[in-house]
Formats: structure tokens, sequence, C-alpha cells
């Protein structure tokens, strides 16, 4: 098994394809083959939608007219002569001339209404008073057959009609319809007419015109699971049964055994001969013997054609890290067919080229990052000149200066002192942002008894941010670019601020002047090289990058000017402890 498992994983993609494409079509084929019986199937279905489409036309005619008859009923219900009359005979004792008027008239209304059926047994109605009225059609037999039982089911229907049906040697379908009092909305009961529909006359003579139309039927017909008609014995031997088709075999015949349920709960049996279908069939067996092999054939040629067209693209991708492994060359965005594929080769691709560029800009930056890194270092090497040989030199100072009472001398010599063991001695690339602003608070000193009136300096640093993390040796250059570039260039008093608190997104440091100012685009322009870095350039350059290597490029150094003062913008993530 280990064995089999290892030569599975060394084959190729494509043979690997074409083992899984041939055990699919074997697969298929052999269902194919076994279940052959699939074109008696169609022909099966073929017959169940003809028969059905037969029977549903049949099944439409006989409740067409099935309709007429409840049309019918309506109209006796709501004729104007006999609600008048059977209002007259309910609120009139029996035997006086007005009821015995009443009950002629309703007699004529009757045998008048019984000149409309057709195909019918007979028609009754009755009173809720007893007194009956009967039509009776061919060889019916006179009796009553609104009996108390269907007097109850009709006065319980709120004048809707209700079909029923009556089993026995010769099954029944009855119309019931109660006749409910129109004058006055009283709506109170009148009388209950019957209607017995002869559905065998009706049936015979829609089937005659079937058969004069080429499509004769055997058919039979149950409401209530009462078999109201049948053809033949043998299809009332059948039953209602559930809807679709059943193929059996019926007096020596094959017959396709159809049930169709109607709209009106009628479920309609027919049968359609089988016998020549299965001849048929043997000769289509072969033919789908022959597809199945020919469409494999051509399932295998297509399918290999398609698996070569994917896999020459994937050949394509390994090309691509082949020459990427060997030269770490990113992919370039011209000309990219697969730029709009939107499929897996497409994806595969598109990321495979993002990928080698985010890895080559990747490598830029940290290059950069070296180099700033370098710098920095230098910048380190070239401060740290006998660093403790200046520290004694500055205590010397500094004694001496506290011995001749010159406090000037005193404040710089210390200022200096400090900013030079914040700057040489402490190695951390980040700090918080107190410790930053102590070494430009520092240098202030020093300046501030240089220009003594002409600069004036303001804080207004939020005590909640004094704990956000910030690189080293970050406020103090700015500040002293503002020096240089403010207070050494203007006649009247340079205002330096620097103010601090956090924001959206964030916490700002804000070095601020009312200088001469500079472009709000510097940084972007230094990026681009319309502007040499030299001087201030280099500075803050290193400075954005800086933040940003530290952080994230969302943070880092922006410039907004107006209203005569320039702001160095630091915006730093918020990392208040």
């Amino acid at each position: 098994m280990q064995r089999a498992v290892e030569f599975w994983r060394n084959l190729r993609v494509r043979t690997k394809f074409l083992l899984i494409l041939l055990l699919a079509i074997a697969s298929v084929s052999t269902v194919s083959i076994a279940t052959i019986r699939i074109p008696l199937r169609a022909y099966d279905e073929q017959l169940y939608r003809s028969s059905s489409q037969t029977i549903t036309l049949f099944a439409e005619q006989i409740q067409s007219e099935l309709q007429g008859f409840e049309a019918i009923s309506y109209q006796i219900l709501t004729d104007n002569a006999l609600q008048k009359n059977l209002s007259i005979m309910q609120h009139s004792l029996p035997g006086t001339v007005k009821w015995v008027n009443a009950n002629a008239e309703v007699s004529k209304r009757v045998a008048y209404f019984s000149l409309w059926f057709s195909n019918t047994v007979r028609f009754q109605l009755k009173t809720t008073k007893g007194t009956s009225y009967n039509q009776f059609f061919g060889a019916s037999v006179n009796s009553d057959k609104l009996t108390p039982e269907y007097m109850e089911r009709a006065l319980g229907r709120g004048g809707r009609l209700v079909w029923l049906t009556e089993d026995g040697t010769e099954p029944r379908l009855l119309l019931l319809r109660e006749i409910r009092e129109i004058e006055g909305l009283t709506f109170d009961t009148l009388a209950v007419m019957l209607i017995e529909v002869d559905l065998p006359a009706l049936v015979e003579q829609y089937c005659r015109g079937m058969t004069q139309m080429g499509s004769p039927l055997l058919c039979g017909i149950y409401k209530d699971n009462v078999c109201l008609y049948a053809s033949n014995d043998a299809i009332r031997t059948l039953g209602a049964g559930e809807d679709g088709y059943t193929r059996m075999k019926l007096d020596g015949q094959n017959v396709l055994c159809v049930r169709y349920t109607a709209a009106n709960g009628m479920k309609y049996v027919t049968l359609v001969n089988y016998d020549q279908i299965y001849s048929t069939t043997v000769a289509s067996t072969g033919i789908t013997i022959v597809v199945i092999i020919l469409s494999t054939m051509l399932a295998l040629i297509i399918s290999m054609l398609l698996m070569d067209s994917i896999l020459n693209h994937l050949q394509v991708l390994l090309k691509k890290l082949d020459d990427f492994a060997a030269d770490g060359r990113p992919v370039s965005e011209t000309n990219d067919p697969y730029q709009n594929r939107q499929d897996e080769i497409g994806r595969l691709h598109r990321h495979f080229d993002r990928m080698t560029r985010a890895w080559d800009k990747m490598l830029r930056d940290k290059e950069k990052q070296q180099r700033l890194l370098q710098e920095k270092q230098i910048q380190q090497l070239r401060a740290q000149v006998r660093p403790h040989f200046l520290y004694n030199t500055l205590e010397s100072i500094y004694c001496l200066s506290q011995n001749a009472a010159d406090q000037r001398i005193a404040v710089m010599t210390d200022a200096l002192g400090k900013m030079l063991r914040a700057s040489l001695n402490d190695k951390r690339d980040v700090i918080t942002v107190a410790e930053d602003l102590q070494v430009a608070h520092e240098y202030l000193r020093i300046q501030l008894i240089r220009y003594g009136d002409r600069l004036r300096v303001e804080y207004n640093v939020e005590e909640s941010v004094m704990s956000c993390r910030i690189p080293a040796m970050t406020i103090q250059p700015l500040v002293e670019n503002a020096v240089h570039y403010a207070a050494e260039e203007m006649l009247e008093t340079c205002v330096i601020a620097i103010r601090g608190g956090a924001v959206a997104g964030g916490v700002d440091i804000v070095v601020e002047d009312n200088g001469s100012g500079m472009d709000e685009d510097i940084l972007a322009k230094l990026e681009t090289g319309e502007v040499r870095p030299e001087g201030l350039g280099i500075g803050m350059r290193n400075i954005h990058k800086r933040i940003q290597y530290a952080f994230s490029d969302q943070y880092g150094l922006r410039v907004k000017c107006g209203d005569g003062r320039t702001q160095v913008i630091i915006h730093l993530p918020d990392t208040r402890s």
C-alpha cells in the first residue's frame, strides 16, 4: 500500500489527471450499460406525458360540463320568481290561496329549469317544510333522494354547492345546494335542490368524440374512492391508486396504466397498449451501447485537449517560479495575459506576480532601512569621540562657572552634558515621548540663553501621551530646524510651540514656529527626487522613514502651513500604557 501511495505521488500531474479521467469514464460507461433500461423508461415517460395530455383534455371537458351544472344551480338559486314564491310558501300556511298559488308557480319554475339539463337523471327541489318537486329523465326510478341526511349536508354549506357520491350497483354523482332567501338579506333557508348527473352518458359522449379523433380511450373515473364510471370490468378492478404510471399485464396484454387527478378532485385511470414498445426498446438498446462507446472516446479526446490547455498554463507558472528562484527579478505588470482571467489559473498567476513584486519591494525597503541604520551608526561613531573626556571637560567647565557665579555658562554646560549623555549612552531605538521631549528641552535651554528675548518656547503636551513610544532623537532635530530657519532669520521674536495630544487614529506631537515656512509637500518632493535631500531634507526624510519602519506606513511626518505659522506634525500610534 505504501509503495502504491508513493508511486501515485511521484506521477506527473498530466498522468494523474488522465488516470482520474479514465476511471470516471469507465465508471460512467459501466453504469450506463448497466442501466440500459433507460430507453424503455424514456418511452414510458413519453407515453405517460402523451396519455396525461389526452386524459387532461378529457378531464377538462368533463369538468367543464360539471361546471355547467354548477352554473345552472346558481341561476336557479338566484331566480327572482322562484325566490319570491318560495318565500311566500315559507311565510304562509299550507292550503291557503296564497300558498297554493305560490306552490303552482314553483312547480312551473322547476319544470322550466328541467329543460336546461342534459345528461341528467333527476332534478329535485324540496322546501324546508317538506314540499318536494321532482323532474325525472329517462328510465330513472321515481324516489325521493333528498333524505334528511342529504338535506343536512346541504344546509351546512351556507349556500355553497356540494358534490356527493353514492356507491352501489349503480354509483351516483349528486349536486346539492341550499336556496337561501335573498330578499331583505335575511338569508333564511327556503329549500334544497338536488341534481343527479348521468355521468356514464356524459363520459361516453366524449369517449365517442375521442374515438372519432383517432384517440380511443379506455378509462375509469373515481371520486371519493367511488368508481363512477369504468369502460370495462378490468379497469374497475384497478382502483384509484396514486397519480403516475405503472406498467402491467392485463388480459394477456402489456399495458401502461396512467392515473391523473383533476382540479375538481376526480381521479381518472386510463390504459395504453404497450406491446409495440417492447420491440422498439430492443432495437434502441443496441443503438444506446454504440452511442455510449462513441461518446466515451469523444469525451476522452476532448478531456485530454482541455487538460493540456490547463497544464500549459501551469507550466508557464513553473517557469516563472524557476526564473524567480534563479535571479530574483519580479514579474512585470505590463503585458500580463492573466490580468483579467477570473479562474483559479489566473488567480495563481496574479498572486505569484504580486508576491514577487512585494518581495522585491520588501528587499528594497530593507536595503533603505539598512542604509538609514548605517547612517545612524556613522553619526553615533562620529559623536563618540572620547565621550568620557567630553563629560569630564564639561563637568570642569560647569564647576568653574559655578565658582565664577556665571549662571549662563553653568546652565548651557549642564544642558549640553545632559544632551550628550542622552544621545551617546542611550542605545535604544524607541523611547517614550517624555524622554525624547527632555532632550529637546535641554537643547532649547541652550538656545534660550543664546537668543534671549528673541526666542520664546511654549510647551503644551498632555500628560497622558508622555508614555507613548517614539523613535529616539525625533523631536530635537525638528526643534533645531525651527530655531535654525526661524530664529536666525527673524528680527522679531521667534515663538516655538511644542504641543501634543491624542487624536483620531493615534497621537500627534506638533512642533510649530512663526518663521518663513516651507512647502507642505516637501516630503513628497524628497521621495520623488524633485527636491535634492540635503540639510533639513535629509533630517526630515530620515525621521519620517524611521517612524514608518518602527510602526507602519500610516504614521510619520506631515507639514502644515497657514496663518503665518509652520507646523511639523509627528503622527504616532496610540501606545499609551
